[in-house]
């Protein structure tokens, strides 16, 4: 199979067909014109494809065309190159999803005729029409581009995510915490300048889990957390972007940012996140979950300028979900149209948790302090993993010197903490500080925490 991407506006149109042949392309050709703004988007899908085609060791050869398309005498070029990589036309597919219309049209009116098959991808339903000289077939997509390639595709890389084995080991003490136990309390009193700001910096991270593990259920294709990325640019200019959760469906990149707080910039968050839609996929849906106690902004806060500014953006603005599970559950799904058939029995299950007896209660709370002793400083700070490695001989054959031990078994857990920060010096990474809790623990503390309360 030769694949012809023609690139135009929306180059992500070009990739959810890159990936649903992968398997079936020997040939791989990038058609863009030379205009700045088309060769920097182009650039993006050139290495993209060249990465993941490396990843997964694919035999596919690729070629880029760079032209013109408002000279008629270049633009015709176009064919006699593509031409010259074509021995049966029925093997040939020109994919001209939102590209350049004069070159797709002399490729269609020249290699249709050829027995040549002609795409166009339907970015909206996920589906594509296959046009040949005497039909025209509508096929669904089959295959869901995984975040991770997804991100590759588009050249981003990525610099870290979160798993989500801790959230799950310890949702019924998230649940209760955010649900029962007024967390608020807990965290919204704690002094900024106090050794306690580590917990408050926690608190972000731990309502990322507890969203997380809301709509885990839910039947989109792909999610990931806490994903931190790095877009390139030229001439070396790059940036760096962190989501807190991201949701893959039917090769639409969505998007949810969790803001544990009752004071929010609403209007500079909206700014950030929309510049940033592009980064994702330009129709990116973008969820903001806050800890306002309205949900809904349609109640009461449609006439400000922020929720019209929001609504306009495509960006749902949201309160807490803590006391309406259920529609949150069902907003996210249908926000971004997961459709999701047991929302009910998915709701049950979330339900059970706060249905708990009063002696049942009492217990969890034991499991919650347990569970916060064990969360300090656990999104403090980003520190580089091969510097830390070596701080702490961690998945290394170097050890500790006696002094540096002896050091931290006297230190707190926070102390512990400042102590590592100051030694890095080198560019911040991220790593799972909850590992490096346990490592505190296991290794090198001779009393146990002091209650958070």
């Amino acid at each position: 199979m030769i694949l012809v991407s023609v690139v135009g506006d929306f180059y992500s149109s070009v990739l959810p067909l890159f990936y649903e042949f992968r398997d079936k392309i020997s040939t791989h050709i990038i058609i863009h014109d030379d205009y700045k703004g088309d060769v920097v988007s182009a650039q993006k899908i050139i290495n993209g494809t060249l990465a993941f085609i490396k990843k997964y060791d694919l035999n596919i050869k690729s070629f880029v065309i760079k032209m013109d398309e408002d000279n008629f005498k270049v633009a015709s070029q176009v064919n006699e190159l593509v031409a010259k990589h074509v021995s049966r036309y029925e093997d040939l597919y020109i994919n001209i999803t939102d590209g350049l219309a004069n070159v797709g049209v002399l490729l269609s009116d020249e290699f249709r005729a050829k027995g040549a098959n002609i795409l166009t991808y339907d970015r909206y339903d996920n589906e594509y029409n296959l046009l040949t000289v005497d039909a025209m077939k509508n096929h669904k997509l089959q295959s869901s581009i995984p975040i991770r390639d997804h991100l590759l595709l588009k050249d981003i890389e990525i610099l870290s995510t979160q798993e989500s084995d801790f959230a799950l080991k310890h949702e019924r003490a998230l649940h209760l915490f955010f649900e029962k136990y007024e967390a608020d309390r807990i965290l919204y009193t704690k002094d900024p300048e106090s050794d306690d700001a580590l917990l408050h910096k926690a608190t972000g991270f731990l309502y990322e889990y507890y969203v997380y593990n809301l709509i885990k259920e839910l039947h989109f294709d792909d999610i990931l957390l806490g994903v931190k990325v790095k877009d390139s640019r030229p001439d070396d200019i790059y940036f760096e972007n962190e989501y807190d959760i991201l949701i893959m469906k039917n090769n639409h990149l969505h998007m949810i940012e969790c803001k544990y707080l009752k004071l929010l910039d609403v209007t500079a968050l909206l700014y950030k996140l929309d510049s940033v839609r592009e980064t994702l996929d330009e129709d990116a849906n973008i969820m903001i979950v806050s800890d306002f106690d309205t949900y809904n902004e349609t109640q009461g806060l449609s006439t400000s300028q922020s929720y019209k500014r929001a609504f306009a953006k495509k960006i749902a603005m949201r309160g807490s979900p803590s006391q309406c599970v259920k529609t949150f559950i069902e907003d996210v799904d249908k926000s971004f149209m997961l459709e999701t058939e047991n929302i009910e029995e998915i709701y049950a299950t979330k339900a059970h948790f706060s249905s708990l007896k009063e002696p049942e209660r009492v217990k969890m709370k034991e499991e919650i302090i347990h569970f916060l002793e064990t969360t300090l400083a656990m999104k403090v700070n980003f520190f580089d993993v091969k510097e830390l490695s070596r701080l702490l001989s961690y998945k290394t054959s170097k050890h500790l010197t006696h002094k540096a031990k002896e050091s931290m078994q006297k230190a707190s857990f926070a102390e512990f903490i400042r102590l590592i920060r100051r030694s890095l010096q080198s560019k911040q990474e991220y790593i799972s500080l909850y590992d490096l809790y346990e490592y505190y623990s296991t290794h090198l503390a001779k009393r146990p925490l002091k209650n958070p309360q």
